[in-house]
């Protein structure tokens, strides 16, 4: 079921679904690489990610907000 506080959302496993098919035509094994991966760099994506959406949330509810009040400029 969709989550009312993220409309017109991507669901996750399309997302799953295209990432593990670029990985696949790129030859990267997710095994080999979470392996590797180093605790730093993980750090630096996990922010990564919550910055980016972040954004998105932010971008949404401007968005939303302007389709709710269209003379506001």
């Amino acid at each position: 079921m969709a989550d009312p506080k993220k409309p017109n959302g991507i669901p996750n496993s399309i997302i799953d679904l295209l990432v593990t098919d670029i990985f696949k035509k790129n030859g990267i094994n997710t095994d080999e690489v979470k392996v590797k991966i180093t605790d730093d760099k993980k750090q630096a994506i996990k922010e990564l990610v919550e910055d980016l959406s972040k954004q998105v949330d932010s971008f949404l509810n401007t968005n939303n907000s302007n389709k709710k009040n269209p003379d506001q400029k």
